[in-house]
């Protein structure tokens, strides 16, 4: 049996054809969502492209999932699961939260798949998290309990994210200003990273991409260091909130990008800064995944555990 798998983010798509006999994945393509009108034109371009079109269909999505209808928040697309099935004949059809999906392939990154932020000094077995920043911002965690195991998933990108120092009162009263609310996703996210170079320094920039790369200009430079701290801040609320003694992951489209510059970062500090915690959080590792496409990695391993 053959399913077409798609991790469908905001920003971009990834596409693929996973056989359960063979519990492997092959033909994957990545798209820019812009280019197409709505999820349905894009599947389908892949599926032109393919030698042999599947019966099943695996779906994980950047948008919050109660029932089959689904509103993407950072996308301006809708659709449903039965509407996707009826139009491309499909037998059966999975939707999927992009990090409920993404959670089943935790326990099964290496070495090679993950590059560590600092140095941990325990690396046990346990509920392992992930939290990713891309166009939003997505949690979710692998709850291994005496080796029955299962997965979290919510709507954690938006919570309410608070300051711990003068300066990140200021920059959080500014966000809640102009937004109403400031949850973690309106700075932990590529919106957000814009969101906070201009609560910092009163300049608009157009693409992350500007402050994430230029490494010459002292203002972007903070910013992203800024931003860093942010994220251990997050990150550490998440291992605390579910008892990550296995690891935190970070996914999304924005850290990957620049690993040795959260390496170099105060995101580690940060992490470990829960005073009476301290030492409870040292024994955590966390890592940036670095494997390519890691939400059709969970996706497959959704399968496989579906199917087994």
């Amino acid at each position: 049996m053959s399913w077409l798998i798609a991790d469908i983010g905001a920003t971009s798509s990834r596409c693929g054809i996973y056989s359960d006999t063979k519990n492997s994945t092959a033909n994957i393509q990545v798209y820019r969502n812009e280019k197409f009108d709505d999820l349905q034109a894009l599947l389908a371009d892949y599926l032109a492209h393919v030698p042999e079109k599947p019966n099943h269909c695996a779906l994980a999505v950047a948008a919050p999932l109660d029932g089959d209808k689904v509103a993407m928040i950072n996308r301006d697309w809708s659709f449903s699961g039965a509407s996707i099935a009826q139009y491309f004949d499909f037998d059966e059809i999975e939707l999927l939260n992009d990090f409920h999906a993404l959670a089943f392939a935790l326990p099964k990154f290496g070495d090679g798949d993950r590059r560590e932020v600092g140095h941990a000094t325990a690396y046990r077995k346990g509920n392992i998290a992930v939290l990713g920043p891309g166009s939003g911002l997505g949690m979710s965690a692998w709850i291994d309990s005496d080796g029955s195991t299962s997965v979290m998933r919510g709507e954690g990108g938006h919570i309410s994210i608070a300051g711990r120092n003068e300066l990140e009162d200021t920059i959080v009263g500014h966000l809640r200003e102009r937004f109403g609310h400031c949850s973690a996703e309106r700075i932990l996210s590529g919106p957000g990273l814009l969101a906070l170079h201009e609560a910092m320094h009163a300049t608009k920039l157009a693409t992350p991409e500007e402050i994430t790369t230029n490494d010459n200009d002292p203002e972007c430079a903070a910013t992203l260091q800024q931003f860093f701290r942010f994220l251990g801040s997050a990150a550490a609320d998440l291992a605390l909130i579910s008892g990550a003694y296995g690891g935190v992951y970070i996914a999304g489209g924005i850290v990957p990008a620049c690993v040795e510059k959260i390496c170099a970062s105060d995101f580690r500090a940060r992490f470990i800064d829960k005073n009476r915690y301290t030492n409870y959080m040292q024994a955590i590792p966390t890592w940036v995944i670095t494997a390519a496409e890691p939400g059709l990695i969970g996706l497959a391993a959704y399968l496989e555990r579906r199917n087994n």
